[in-house]
């Protein structure tokens, strides 16, 4: 079978020109200097960052802006309209840019691309403008014949005239992000590569040098990309997608045509169904009418049984009626003897009002009697304490009490204000003993919690007595000053301004001087004292001292030492000794002063009980005379009570006896009354029955006599069980309920039927609710008639349907054989192209497999094959090529699959080789452009030599261009075997801008460096 030939692919616009010369505006932080491109060649990219190597120098960004160029299938331009690629455009923040240059974002940019013949590059350039903006359209492209392109002086000029050469380009052969590709390069991928950027999502690719992590089938896919054979694949998908297009609407057809079979059935099944509907319509109405006649039959039998029963209900309850009369009129006679329960009430209340006569005397008596056992005690507790009564009386012991309560209190006050005052000079005492007196103390104590040593001024300096009457009113206004050291004095002021304000703080002098006459200290306060000595100066008489400049006194004459530690303990020891010989004196007081009190309390409390004595004497007479008089008249309320007792018992017999005869007399009225009630309602239950029978009404439905329905019923078999009319209601309503279901009204709720069948079928459904044996409100022919009227119009249609099924049937036939003849047809033809192509790639896989092993040969390896079988795709699914590279690693050894243990760099050199070997395979890679980021990382030397070598010759032999980004441990190497090196420079992070791309490189055609030279030297000051 022979393979399809590979030079027929389509080029697009571009064809077979090749990139010689690439422009950018606003990219990154590229300048807008034209860099040229050496054809045919690989191309080393390198340069130098603000960290001195190349990183950051962006060189990456470059390779970017020809990625997008070329239109890499990577970035997916088809699907996402190019706006990952807005990520190229110059940002200031993701540049690094200081904020002091003030630099401001972009929202579009471009790239531009100038494409030659390799034969005769002056013939018919075409230039190629890409605009990439921020918001959408994202990406466009656009294209002119000959060189369209910006060469003012500076970067800026440049930048700006770019916006009016764009606008020249029109609108005419303006590409979408989709078109571009298509329109501009053909079908076969232009540009393939590996780029390390966050713009779009990495993939796993031979270009990455991820080799293990690719599955064999990825790899499969990619050498065939490489090899420019994509497109037989596609090729395929698309005529896969027809013959699956074309089963598609087989089978459509075959579903449709089943479809309607069913659709067919139903109408059948519908003129199949009414004629049920009648039928059982008619069978309803049969038994409807024997139904009536049934009903009417038992009607009539029952109505003659409840006239019978009627008239002997009607005698029994005349008879009740004359005797509840009877018993009504004894009831009546008996309740007219009113007189004896008023007589047993008056009986009863006498008595009452006599017991509670009784009751109160008895209680006041009680009263009384317990008053005196009260006074009796009472007056027991009080004889024991008149034994210390002197005679006086209660107004002259409750004086004395009062006077002797007065001077407790003020002896008991005075002994509090002594032990305050023994307290306060034992605060004192202490206050001195620690140097923390007073304000000063408060102080200390505060400053010595923060780490800062402080003392009392006065507490620290000792005056001689000759010094006293000069030095103590000069001291006086210090009392509550503090000292502390120079390097202390910012803190200590800090805390205590906050805490203690107006707090005196007295700095020491650094050295130690000579202190005024008549002081001494162990505190160099020399410059304090000797100021505070200038400024108060002695008065005339010696008694007071004066400041002049603050025209301010200060007055001596104290009568104690002021100054020094000793001094002060001593007149502090000398306060706490008085104050507590005073605090003695004051509790001996206190003591004599509290057993006045006691005595006086005691003979008050004498005359009182005294007094009380006397008057309980004469309260005890009063009450013995009362007890008698109300003992007298309790024994004769007792016997007046006891007579009017038996009067009410009496009278309570009386009454007794008659309400017995009465409640006799009432149960008999009852039971008179309720055999009444009974005769009564069996009356009336037995003319409801009648009406219920209702026998009149059942024949008014029957419509003949009682012999007819006779004669009706006569020829139904099994007349025990079929001749009842519930039975019959029973056929009836069945027969009714299946004709309406035939017709397809089941009752579901919201069924799509008509609003005269919905009634037909509740009317129907309430025939079914009703009770057999009443009367129907509704007739069957009431509930039938909707749908019979339904039935009556569907005749003639039913004959119509049937002739335009068999119609439909036979023309859906002919349509389905023609496409199955159609699918297989289109099966056939695409198994051919399966074929052709399985031999096709089985013998590009194999070329590919053999410069695979001559390339590891060549780079001193022990060789490398390719294992490979095609997985034909089922429906829809992707045609996968199952590749499996292996290689040895040692002369005798086998070969080992990629995904083996083993070195990332022997790893990284057959992934590179592998890339190498399908551009051998590849007839038409002129004009294709290789770009390869982070080239020869962790490669050996002798390997990376090698794999640079084999760029160097894949480029030249097979046309094509690869761009290689080379760190500064391959850059060496590289300079070796390239045919061109580009040098790009981000001197400092203090700069906006790259300087201008700077390149090494010789073209052998001279014609193609002279298309492009006067641009590319366009703003370069060394050009």
């Amino acid at each position: 079978m022979t393979a399809p030939p590979a030079s027929d692919l389509p080029r697009g616009i571009v064809g077979d020109r090749q990139l010689v010369a690439i422009q950018t505006f606003d990219i990154a932080r590229l300048t807008s200097h034209a860099v040229p491109i050496v054809p045919e060649t690989f191309i080393a990219v390198s340069g130098l960052g603000p960290k001195e190597d190349s990183n950051g120098s962006g060189k990456t960004s470059f390779l970017i802006a020809v990625s997008l160029l070329l239109a890499d299938p990577q970035w997916r331009l088809d699907t996402n309209g190019g706006r990952p690629a807005s990520g190229i455009l110059f940002h200031p923040d993701a540049a690094g840019v200081d904020q002091t240059h003030r630099a401001s974002p972009v929202d579009h940019g471009y790239i531009v691309g100038v494409f030659a013949h390799p034969a005769h590059p002056s013939a018919d350039p075409l230039t190629v403008w890409i605009r990439i903006a921020n918001t959408a359209p994202y990406l466009q492209a656009n294209w002119t014949e000959g060189m369209h392109l910006a060469d003012a002086t500076t970067d800026h000029e440049r930048s700006m005239q770019a916006d009016d050469l764009w606008r020249a380009l029109g609108t005419r052969r303006l590409l979408s992000a989709r078109a571009m590709s298509d329109t501009l390069y053909g079908t076969a991928p232009r540009c393939l590569t590996y780029l390390d950027t966050a713009l779009r999502p990495p993939a796993p690719s031979l270009l990455s040098q991820q080799l293990t992590e690719m599955e064999p089938h990825a790899i499969g896919r990619s050498l065939i990309a490489l090899s420019g054979m994509s497109h037989l694949l596609d090729e395929e998908y698309r005529l896969r997608g027809q013959a699956l297009e074309d089963q598609i609407n087989l089978d459509k057809a075959q579903g449709e045509h089943d479809k309607q079979l069913l659709v067919e059935e139903q109408v059948m099944g519908a003129v199949r169904a009414r004629q049920a509907s009648r039928d059982s319509l008619e069978d309803g109405r049969t038994a409807w009418q024997r139904y009536l006649a049934a009903s009417y039959r038992e009607a009539y039998a029952l109505d003659e049984s409840i006239a019978a029963d009627i008239r002997a209900a009607q005698e029994a309850a005349e008879a009740a009626e004359a005797a509840e009369r009877k018993a009504a009129d004894r009831v009546s006679t008996l309740r007219s003897a009113t007189d004896l329960a008023d007589k047993e009430r008056q009986a009863k209340q006498n008595w009452s009002d006599a017991q509670q006569i009784s009751r109160e005397l008895t209680q006041k008596l009680t009263e009384f009697k317990t008053r005196c056992a009260v006074l009796l005690e009472e007056r027991s507790t009080l004889l024991p304490q008149i034994h210390d009564w002197d005679g006086s009386d209660t107004t002259t012991t409750a004086d004395r009490l009062q006077l002797s309560q007065r001077k407790h209190v003020k002896t008991e006050q005075a002994y509090e204000a002594a032990e305050a005052a023994v307290t306060r000079a034992e605060e004192y005492l202490h206050d001195v003993e620690q140097g923390r007196c007073g304000t000063a103390g408060r102080a200390i104590d505060l400053l010595s919690e923060h780490g800062i040593p402080a003392h009392g001024l006065l507490d620290q300096l000792d005056l001689d007595e000759t010094a006293r009457p000069f030095w103590e009113p000069r001291l006086a206004p210090w009392n509550d000053a503090v000292v502390v050291q120079p390097h202390h004095e910012d803190r200590a002021r800090a805390l205590l301004h906050t805490v203690l304000p107006g707090t005196q703080i007295v700095i020491c002098d650094p050295q130690r001087g000579p202190l005024p006459e008549g002081i001494r200290s162990n505190l160099n306060l020399t410059r304090f004292l000797t100021v505070l000595q200038e400024r108060f100066a002695p008065t005339a008489d010696g008694a007071d001292v004066h400041d002049r400049a603050l025209a301010l006194t200060v007055t001596g004459g104290f009568t104690a030492p002021l100054a020094g530690r000793e001094t002060r303990l001593q007149q502090a020891r000398r306060q706490l000794a008085e104050a507590k010989t005073r605090a003695t004196e004051a509790a001996n007081a206190l003591k004599a002063t509290s057993a006045g009190v006691t005595l006086a309390q005691t003979q008050h409390t004498a005359a009182q009980a005294a007094e009380k004595l006397a008057q309980l004497k004469a309260e005890e007479n009063r009450l013995q005379t009362d007890v008698d008089k109300v003992d007298a008249r309790l024994v004769k309320a007792k016997r007046t009570e006891e007579q009017l007792q038996e009067v009410w018992e009496h009278a309570w017999g009386e009454q007794h006896g008659h309400e017995q005869r009465l409640a006799t007399a009432k149960l008999e009225l009852d039971v008179a009354k309720k055999e009444l009630r009974d005769r009564r309602s069996t009356l009336t239950a037995l003319e409801r029955q009648r009406t219920k029978a209702a026998a009149p009404q059942w024949q008014n439905l029957w419509g003949a006599t009682l012999d007819a329905a006779i004669r009706q019923l006569a020829d139904i078999p099994d007349q025990a069980q079929a001749a009842r009319p519930a039975a019959l209601r029973r056929q009836a309503e069945y027969a009714l309920r299946r004709a309406y279901e035939h017709y397809g009204v089941d009752g579901a709720p919201g069924a799509d039927v008509g609003e005269d069948l919905r009634e037909g079928e509740r009317t129907t459904r309430s025939l079914a609710e009703a009770d057999p044996g009443e009367l129907p409100v509704r007739s069957f022919a009431d509930a039938a008639f909707p749908l019979e009227n339904r039935l009556a119009g569907h005749r003639d249609q039913d004959e119509v349907a049937a002739a335009r099924i068999t119609r439909d049937r036979q023309t859906r036939g002919q349509a389905i054989d023609e496409l199955t003849e159609g699918a297989a047809t289109r099966n056939n033809t695409l198994e051919t192209l399966q074929d052709m192509i399985e031999n096709h790639l089985e013998s590009l896989l194999t070329q590919i497999g053999a410069a695979f092993n001559d390339l590891d040969l060549s780079s001193e390896g022990y060789g490398a094959k390719l294992e490979h079988h095609s997985v034909r795709p089922q429906g829809a699914s992707d045609w996968h090529w199952q590749v499996t590279p292996r290689w040895k690693r040692s002369r005798n050894g086998g070969y080992v699959s990629y995904r083996e243990n083993a070195n990332s760099a022997q790893v990284k050199v057959h992934a590179i080789q592998l890339v190498l070997a399908a551009l051998l395979a590849d007839n038409q890679s002129r004009g294709r452009v290789l770009i390869l980021d982070e080239l020869g990382n962790s490669l050996g030397e002798t390997n990376r030599k090698d794999v640079l070598a084999a760029l160097r010759d894949v480029a030249r032999d097979q046309h094509l261009t690869i761009l290689g980004t080379c760190q500064d441990s391959v850059l060496a190497d590289a300079a070796d075997v390239c045919g061109e090196l580009l040098w790009f420079t981000h001197a400092s992070a203090t700069d906006i801008t790259n300087q201008p791309t700077s390149v090494w490189a010789f073209d052998s055609n001279g014609e193609r460096t002279q298309l492009t030279e006067d641009w590319i030297t366009a703003g370069r000051a060394h050009a």
